[in-house]
């Protein structure tokens, strides 16, 4: 088996060895596409759900295998799939419900692209340092294969299988992150409301579904807790157009959901540059609902809402940081979506609001590994995972838990800290001394544990029935 520590040295060849049929072995080895504001407790809000879970391990049939895919530096998507026989890698990731081009050549297939990312199949290595790396979990490391994924054989329990986008130069997230993301989408079935299909009968709650479910480009509409109930979708879009109505920032986060989900519109729905004040010059007055209406803009793939923006920045504190509304007081969970909202709007990095707000994040940062709400508020300097979550995407959204960044222990040990929350079933409690079961804090703690910061898509959303 070939380590990841020779990777460099065949990446030098890759081209040529994409033209040699005669190195092919080494080539596979070295490339995977061969060449070339506190919570809510779960009883509180679901009275009426039932434990539907439709990809239970305990229940499963034969062996499964764990898929982990890559997108880039950070975004992940993971998926377990039950094997009742021997398969080559390749035939695992089409076995998935993942987007997969691959294109056939004289020496095997190749993978083009997963899930939009990548080349198409008529130019299948358009980039000439970039491509898909197949690789396997051993133990405690990833490695690649001696062989391609078409020629690979997955047969045993519990088989980790990793594909990455990119040079080569880093690796896909160790398999505990993504499994306890999995197991946290996992109890999230089980808390469906068979009746309508939502979650406590809840829009809100519903849309905190939707956005841990496109973290993971999982289908929506196919979250149903019975075959013949309706799906987490059908609730979402019957009740978007009145849930729009309560704000710019409900309207925001329906956006970013539902182009997450890649689905349509409601008819009648406001959207989130509805709500834009032309006496204001932006589209709210405060920071938290702000950030929401921006980030939802940019999910519909509207123009970059310039004024908004630069008033988002005026609203840092001079402390640095944001508070949700006047008056409250600065918090991570504000100043965590600002973040998002303007790197997700172009702003620099090297912005000075964005510098002093990171730095306010810094300063919550807790000996339990996680980040408070607030270092100097009233509850008191405690980690909790929706907290710890809204953090751990604005550093994914900075580019800040790469592996050469300097703040990457602070990263990997608020990744620790919230699978410490997980329960048995997947559930996230929402503070070391409140373990229960919290619906809240689990939607929330998915798109970080993936490395997702918002918004998850930008895309045109056609009007639901034109």
């Amino acid at each position: 088996m070939m380590s990841m520590s020779n990777y460099a040295r065949w990446r030098g060849v890759l081209l040529a060895v994409v033209m040699a049929a005669a190195l092919m072995v080494l080539l596979v080895a070295c490339t995977g596409a061969v060449p070339m504001t506190p919570e809510v407790s779960v009883e509180e809000v679901q009275p009426t759900a039932v434990a539907t879970i439709k990809e239970s391990t305990e229940e499963a049939a034969g062996d499964q295998a764990t898929l982990i895919v890559q997108l880039d530096d950070e975004r992940t998507l993971v998926r377990k799939l039950d094997l009742t026989e021997p398969i080559s890698g390749l035939a695992l990731l089409e076995q998935s419900d993942l987007d997969v081009v691959k294109a056939d050549f004289s020496w095997g297939t190749a993978v083009c692209s997963i899930e939009g990312v990548g080349c198409p199949a008529e130019d299948c290595f358009c980039s000439e340092n970039t491509f898909w790396n197949y690789l396997s979990w051993n133990d405690d490391a990833w490695v690649g294969y001696p062989v391609g994924p078409a020629q690979s054989v997955i047969s045993t329990t519990d088989a980790v299988e990793g594909w990455q986008w990119g040079m080569g130069d880093r690796l896909p997230l160790p398999p505990a992150r993504a499994e306890a993301a999995h197991d946290a989408l996992t109890w999230l079935r089980s808390q469906q409301v068979i009746t309508d299909g939502s979650y406590g009968s809840s829009v809100g709650a519903s849309v905190e579904t939707l956005l841990a479910l496109g973290a993971n480009h999982e289908d929506a509409d196919a979250w149903r807790p019975a075959p013949d109930a309706p799906s987490l979708l059908d609730f979402v879009l019957e009740h978007g157009a009145e849930h729009s109505q309560g704000g710019v920032s409900e309207a925001g986060k329906l956006a970013v959901a539902l182009a997450a989900a890649d689905a349509c519109w409601p008819a009648g729905a406001m959207k989130p540059s509805d709500y834009y004040s032309p006496t204001l010059g932006a589209l709210h007055s405060d920071a938290g609902f702000l950030a929401w209406g921006i980030l939802g803009t940019l999910a519909l793939d509207e123009p970059t809402p310039t004024d908004s923006v630069e008033y988002l920045i005026n609203l840092a504190l001079p402390e640095g940081g944001w508070e949700w509304t006047p008056g409250w007081g600065r918090d991570t969970n504000s100043t965590a979506l600002a973040l998002q909202a303007l790197v997700a709007a172009g702003t620099p990095v090297t912005n000075s609001v964005i510098i002093s707000g990171l730095g306010y994040l810094q300063e919550a940062h807790t000996p339990e590994g996680g980040f408070s709400y607030d270092p100097l508020g009233s509850w008191g300097n405690v980690a909790d995972a929706n907290s710890t979550a809204y953090v751990l995407q604005a550093l994914a959204a900075l580019g800040l838990h790469a592996p050469d960044s300097p703040l990457q222990a602070m990263g990997d040990q608020a990744i620790d800290f919230l699978i410490g929350l997980q329960v048995d079933g997947g559930a996230l409690g929402w503070q070391v001394e409140q373990p229960a079961p919290n619906l809240g804090a689990t939607q929330q703690a998915i798109p970080a544990l993936l490395g997702q910061p918002y918004p998850i898509r930008r895309v045109a959303l056609p009007v639901c029935g034109e």
